[in-house]
């Protein structure tokens, strides 16, 4: 219910939310409780079945295969960190720079409020999730607007003339460490004087852009990485 009352303050639309009544959504949403209590994929259907209150058979009268099931919620997963890009990109400032810093905070949010939507498709994807062409394809449309936003900075001179791989892994290495601090509580463990501390996620993502940035870059990147979310918290 936190999680709902949060997303509803930022403007999120929870695709994979369901209403009363709605069994494939309620199967969806119990298999990424799931995860994230179990930090794994080792559970069966009636484990399920049982969190949704139904049968294992009315389970496979929606899908197929636990496989198939989960290939469905990272579908589910991705349509509303998608959710989170796009509120983020409209809350930002206009640069290149801004957008793509904001897409990494929405990246951060989405692990931090979807734990286990956010393990499943960052760390336990499987073979079956992999081969789905649809979930290819939402993966390519996230990472084809994030290349791109980082080719405009290069153009427009707020990156020095490195590697643009070396670019894009530092971008994905930040984004990705929050993501996985923040989905997996261990902000308490490492920096338990940060747990309140809102401008965190901020100061991360200008210090590590830091070396990356041209001199044009470094005069408006404590701007740029301002929380998009700020405002609406």
């Amino acid at each position: 219910m936190a999680n709902a009352e949060a997303d509803s303050k930022r403007g999120i639309v929870k695709k994979a939310g369901y209403h009363h009544g709605d069994l494939r959504n309620a199967i969806i949403e119990s298999v990424v409780r799931l995860i994230a209590q179990n930090a794994s994929l080792d559970f069966q259907l009636k484990d399920v079945a049982k969190l949704v209150g139904t049968t294992t058979p009315a389970i496979y009268r929606h899908f197929e295969s636990k496989q198939s099931l989960l290939v469905e919620t990272a579908i589910a997963g991705y349509a509303i960190q998608e959710d989170y890009r796009n509120r983020a990109i409209s809350l930002s400032k206009p640069s290149p720079l801004a957008r793509l810093i904001a897409i990494g905070h929405a990246y951060v949010l989405f692990g931090r409020t979807h734990p286990g939507y956010f393990r499943l498709m960052k760390s336990l994807e499987t073979e079956e999730m992999l081969a789905s062409p649809e979930y290819q394809s939402l993966r390519t449309k996230a990472l084809d607007l994030t290349n791109a936003l980082t080719i405009e900075c290069m153009e427009a001179g707020l990156f020095l003339e490195i590697d643009m791989a070396v670019v894009k892994t530092s971008l994905q290495t930040t984004a990705l460490g929050l993501g996985h601090i923040y989905s997996t509580d261990q902000l308490q463990y490492i920096a338990p004087e940060a747990l309140d501390d809102e401008s965190l996620v901020a100061r991360v993502f200008e210090v590590n852009l830091g070396g990356l940035l041209s001199a044009k870059g470094k005069r408006h990147v404590r701007e740029a990485s301002q929380d998009p979310f700020k405002a609406q918290r």
